[in-house]
This record gives structure tokens, C-alpha cells and sequence, in this order.
């Protein structure tokens, strides 16, 4: 004789414990991401809850070497990715008053006015007020010439990396540089990244991937746009960083700092891209363009800026939505939300890009055909 089929209330309390078990479970076996869980949720009830779960059941984990397969299996897993250990590259010094910077590329160039004007920073919406200012442009020092220019038997290696914004703009590289027969483009766009966010690890992660990548692609030139996912307000290490505020200046610009000095570590040149514009004005554009401006400035002839707005924005470099094409019909410019870019941005900016290799001298004009 079969026994009756339990209860839906017993299989609902058998499914809840179930679920508790794996939540109490992973919890134990994974404190550092459900640490990042935590630091991720919204500020106010949402992250104080949720760290008043992660922090007694990470320090038990912790205290008990429950974390420490996880740990073991990630290690192995990342010797593989790597194919074996292999010395970092040491990371670029940044250059002072007392010993300028020498090495190969452009003076840092300031965005031209289009970036500056009235402030859409939208305090009022973070509730913390933005003293930051639109940057100077005035006095910016001349480019100097690039160490060589690229033919089809050395090409022109580019790095690019940033946010998802890098991800549609390394697309309009494909499209624009990459056929040219002196220009190879690697592109490594992270959907979700933020120098801010703290899903990835700053110090194991990040610095280590910039590390690896450098090593691996060896590029003269390292292209940068970020400034997509800085306005969230997450936690960083336990402290809440408000955008807009003094620490969420500080964080970013110690974190822009650390990650000039591994990108130039081989000695390649950065350029980058002003956080375009959005329609939103909570994404805190002038307050981000503010700090890679400064820390531009700081690394002089190592890095320069160029101004995305030039061609994404209106003739006084503000937001615009769509463009108008040489039969006067309009385009889509940004993508729903204000935020990305469609094809055409993308090739604008990548376009853009190129006229600056070949102003700077790492480049000719034309078109390289492929064998010659």
C-alpha cells in the first residue's frame, strides 16, 4: 500500500527548507560573494539587511576554513586561464615636477570646450551636493609625436577597456581600424564594470587582469570610456560611497590612478574618453570627467584626453539624441535610456579616434590596404 501524497503545506515546508538550505549553505561556502550581494543591493533597509546576514555568517565561514575550497578551486582555475605563472609587468611611475615624463606619446590634451558649461551633475538627486567644477581647457599643452608610426609588418596594437559604453565603442573599432593593415584592436569591454562597483575585486581582480592583459597584448596604445554604472552609490569594503561626495571622488581617483599606472606599464600610451553626456542627469558626467581630466593631468605626457561630446554631442557639446545625416534625414544617436550609443556613435567616436593616431603620428591618412 503506497503512502497518500503529502500535503501541499508539506511540500511547501519541504521546498522552503530546501531553499534555506542551499541560501545557509552557498552562504558558508562563498562569504566573499555574498559580500559583494550585500554591498550591491540599494542603500537604506535593502543593504543593512542584507549585511546583517553576510557579516555573522561571513565570519563564520571565515573562522571554520569553510571559504577555503572555493578559494582553492579559483586559484587552480586562474593558473589555468593563465597558462602558467608568468612575472606581472611592474607598474608605470607617474611623473613629477622633478623628473618628467620622457617616454614616447602625446602631452595630455584637455577636451576642448564642448565639455565644459553648466554643471549636469543632479545633486539633488543623489542628496549629496557635487563641488566639483567642469574642467579648464584653457593652456592645454601641444601632443608630442608618437615613437613610430605603424606600417602592416609592426601594426599599431590597441588595448581597449572600460564599462559597457567600451563594449559598443570597440565594435566601431572593428569596423573602422581593424581592417586597416597596420592597426590590431583587442577589445575588452566588461558589461557592469565600474572602477566603483564592487563585484570585481579591485586588487585581485582587476589590477591583476590589467596586468595579464598587458603582458599578453603588449600595446602601444591603450584606449579608455568609462563612467556607466559610477553613479549607483554601492559600497566599497563596507563603506557606503555617495556619489557625488568628497570620498567618492577620492575612491575614484585613487583607483583612476592605479589603473594608468598598470596600463602603462609597458610603456603604451592611454587615451581617454570623456564619460559622454547622458540624458539622465544622475550619471554624474562632469563630476567623472573632473577626475579623469585631473589624473590625465597629473601623468602629463602619458595620457590624453579626448572629448566624446565632440562628436556625440550638439554643436555646444551637449546631449542629443539623434543626428542629422548629409540627406538631412535624422539618425538614432543613444539607445533607449540616454545611455549607449547606437552604430553610428560608435563609428563616429571610432573615427574620431583614428584622425587622433594619424594627427599624433601613430598612423598614416588613408586607408592601409592589407600586404602593403
Amino acid at each position: 500500500m503506497t503512502e497518500p501524497d503529502a500535503s501541499p503545506r508539506r511540500r511547501a515546508a519541504r521546498l522552503h527548507g530546501i531553499v534555506l538550505l542551499v541560501l545557509v549553505g552557498g552562504s558558508l561556502l562563498a562569504p566573499d560573494t555574498l559580500d559583494t550581494w550585500a554591498d550591491t543591493r540599494d542603500a537604506g533597509w535593502a543593504r543593512t539587511a542584507a549585511r546583517a546576514w553576510a557579516e555573522p555568517v561571513g565570519g563564520v565561514s571565515r573562522s571554520l576554513s569553510l571559504d577555503a575550497p572555493l578559494r582553492f578551486i579559483e586559484d587552480r582555475w586562474d593558473d589555468l586561464s593563465d597558462g602558467g605563472a608568468r612575472p606581472a609587468a611592474a607598474p608605470a611611475v607617474k611623473p613629477t615636477d622633478e623628473a618628467p615624463a620622457t617616454t614616447g606619446g602625446a602631452t595630455t590634451s584637455l577636451p576642448p570646450s564642448s565639455s565644459t558649461g553648466s554643471s549636469t551633475t543632479g545633486s539633488s538627486t543623489t542628496g549629496a551636493p557635487s563641488t566639483s567644477e567642469a574642467p579648464s581647457t584653457t593652456g592645454a599643452p601641444p601632443t608630442t609625436r608618437a615613437p613610430r608610426t605603424a606600417n602592416a609588418d609592426e601594426p599599431l596594437r590597441i588595448l581597449a577597456v572600460g564599462d559597457s559604453l567600451m563594449l559598443d565603442l570597440q565594435y566601431g573599432m572593428d569596423r573602422v581600424l581593424d581592417p586597416r593593415a597596420d592597426v590590431t584592436v583587442e577589445g575588452r569591454g566588461a558589461l557592469g564594470f565600474g572602477f566603483t562597483v564592487p563585484h570585481w575585486d579591485w586588487d585581485d581582480h582587476v589590477l591583476t587582469d590589467y596586468d595579464r592583459l598587458v603582458a599578453d597584448v603588449r600595446p602601444d596604445v591603450v584606449v579608455v570610456m568609462i563612467g556607466a554604472n559610477e553613479f549607483e552609490g554601492y559600497a566599497i569594503e563596507g563603506e557606503d560611497l555617495v556619489p557625488g561626495s568628497r570620498r567618492w571622488r577620492e575612491v575614484l581617483s585613487e583607483r583612476t590612478d592605479d589603473a594608468i599606472a598598470h596600463w602603462r606599464a609597458d610603456g603604451a600610451h592611454v587615451y581617454w574618453w570623456t564619460t559622454p553626456r547622458m540624458r539622465d542627469a544622475r550619471f554624474l558626467t562632469d563630476d567623472l570627467n573632473a577626475v579623469w581630466i585631473d589624473a590625465a593631468t597629473a601623468w602629463g605626457a602619458g595620457v590624453t584626453m579626448i572629448d566624446s561630446m565632440a562628436v556625440l554631442g550638439d554643436a555646444e557639446g551637449a546631449y542629443r539624441e539623434v543626428l542629422t545625416d548629409a540627406s538631412g534625414a535624422e539618425v538614432p544617436l543613444r539607445k533607449d535610456h540616454g545611455v549607449h550609443f547606437h552604430e553610428v556613435g560608435a563609428d563616429l567616436l571610432a573615427r574620431q579616434l583614428e584622425d587622433r593616431l594619424v594627427e599624433d603620428g601613430w598612423v598614416v591618412d588613408g586607408w592601409v590596404e592589407p600586404g602593403s
